[in-house]
């Protein structure tokens, strides 16, 4: 459940890497945010197994729906 009282409202599409970064970390620089969002997805061992299941790689700038969809379940919703 999202406890997030934003004014968005989460869409689960395509997103570039930096764009989701951003929404999870919007108080640091984008370049930052991307860093700070891979950290978080390669020290979560299950969530790169089941990214690895879609193909994803560490170099990859674009996330799939079913990638981003991965990374709200195990982090919540940005």
């Amino acid at each position: 459940m999202n406890t997030n009282t934003s004014s968005h409202d989460f869409k689960n599409r395509s997103y570039g890497l930096k764009e989701l970064a951003v929404l999870y970390f919007p108080n640091i620089a984008p370049a930052s945010a991307s860093t700070r969002l891979k950290k978080w997805i390669t020290t979560t061992p299950a969530l790169m197994d089941a990214l690895a299941r879609t193909n994803y790689r560490l170099t990859a700038r674009i996330l799939t729906p079913r990638q981003v969809q991965l990374i709200t379940d195990e982090f919540g919703e940005p």
